[in-house]
């Protein structure tokens, strides 16, 4: 009868090995393990860097919050304001060494502009000039001193009109409207007359002239003594309206007119008058 392989007496190259025998190539294939010593120091130079680290992590955190606290107070100030324009700084404290920048003091708002409600042109107070002259203001001041504050209106009962000289440019005409007082007493004419254009009938032609805004002050007219307007309209072009036979002239501060020969032609609706100035030039004068 034929035996198993695992019968094989010594000498049998096929047979196996008792498992209670060690390999003997085990020690050249796989060798007992070594470790290789901590280097002395490692551990000490290990906590040294992780002790730096949380230090560097503290000075930081701390830096931040100082800065936090100490950058509150000045924030704070900025945005904190007092009627909308002063700001209020509070006080701040600390030991900063050397010499602490003063804030700029807060500049006051400017006020706002103010306009006139009233278009009406300002009146400007008059110095007295000497007795005789011209005033620089384009007034006429008598022998006796008078002034305009002194001196009443005068009335179209006091005055003669008349269509003066003029001037032209660019395609405008300027035609000056003088008032004269033919009254033995001084009175003063101040700002603009009424003036509307007449056909022979007697009918009004458009509307009365416009007022051209400017400044002006009283002219007061001795016995003799005139003041006049400046009269603006254009060459003829576009629409027109037909010329004017007569003037209607209503002096300032008075519901009595005066009528006079006079050819003026608007077109255009341009046709406004200048507030009177002294002389019988116009203002400005010529």
């Amino acid at each position: 009868m034929t035996g198993s392989p695992d019968d094989r007496e010594d000498g049998d190259l096929t047979g196996r090995l008792d498992a209670g025998r060690a390999d003997p190539l085990e020690p050249l294939l796989r060798p007992p393990a070594t470790y290789l010593a901590t280097p002395p120091g490692t551990f000490h130079r290990i906590r040294r860097r992780a002790a730096r680290r949380r230090r560097a992590r503290a000075v930081m955190v701390a830096a931040a919050a100082a800065a936090v606290l100490g950058g509150a107070p000045y924030l704070f100030g900025v945005m904190s304001t007092n009627g909308g324009d002063e700001l209020v700084v509070p006080t701040v404290t600390g030991t900063r060494t050397g010499p602490h920048p003063s804030l700029p003091s807060p500049s006051p708002s400017p006020s706002a502009p103010s306009h006139p409600t009233d278009p009406t042109p300002t009146h400007h107070a008059p110095s007295a000039p000497s007795a005789g002259t011209t005033g620089a203001s384009g007034r006429t001041v008598g022998p006796s001193g008078r002034t305009p504050g002194t001196s009443p209106m005068c009335t179209a009962s006091q005055l003669t009109a008349s269509l003066g000289g003029g001037d032209a440019g660019a395609g405008n005409l300027y035609r000056y409207l003088v008032l004269t007082n033919r009254t033995s007493g001084a009175c003063q004419v101040s700002g603009y007359p009424g003036l509307s254009l007449l056909d022979a009938g007697g009918k009004q032609i458009g509307a009365p002239a416009t007022r051209d805004r400017r400044t002006y002050a009283p002219v007061v007219l001795e016995p003799g003594g005139s003041a006049s307007v400046t009269i603006h309209t254009i060459n003829r072009q576009g629409e027109c309206l037909p010329t004017s036979a007569r003037l209607r002239v209503y002096p300032p501060g008075d519901t009595a007119s005066l009528v006079i020969p006079g050819e003026i032609t608007t077109c255009d609706d341009r046709f406004s008058v200048t507030p009177f100035a002294d002389g019988t030039s116009g203002n400005p004068p010529a």
